[in-house]
């Protein structure tokens, strides 16, 4: 066990051995070329969304339809009348759920195409440059 007058000692001689050390130079690092993807559009994606909250939105005004045709045909007494308030009724009815179910699988697409699909690398291209070939074809 070193005493404890040593362990100071020991510690200021491993500190000015290492000030004094000779620095050495490190390589530079090596210039790595990075090309950013290329940009994506997002047209289909977008479209999809906003496709799809115009049809959830237009399900509610169908929907709203249908409870006014559905009201006028509970208080209607002429039986010509009462068979095409209730045709009414389910057309809306039928168009506001057609209208939720498409937008909400045109909003789910929609958001798969925005931020989870990635498209498949370009397996053949074509480069029009004095230093390339005309067609490359990646494996």
């Amino acid at each position: 066990m070193m005493p404890r007058r040593a362990v100071p000692a020991a510690l200021i001689a491993a500190l000015v051995s290492a000030a004094c050390a000779h620095a050495q130079a490190a390589a530079p690092f090596p210039v790595v070329d990075t090309t950013p993807p290329p940009a994506r559009s997002h047209v289909l994606a977008n479209t999809a969304l906003v496709t799809g909250v115009v049809l959830i939105g237009s399900s509610f005004v169908f929907e709203h339809q249908a409870d006014q045709a559905y009201d006028a045909y509970l208080v209607a007494s002429e039986p010509d009348d009462i068979g095409a308030l209730y045709d009414r009724t389910v057309m809306y009815d039928r168009l506001s759920a057609a209208a939720l179910i498409g937008g909400n699988v045109l909003v789910a697409t929609g958001l798969f195409l925005r931020f989870v699909h990635r498209p498949p690398p370009e397996r053949l291209r074509f480069a029009l440059s004095p230093s390339r070939c005309a067609v490359t074809c990646v494996f």
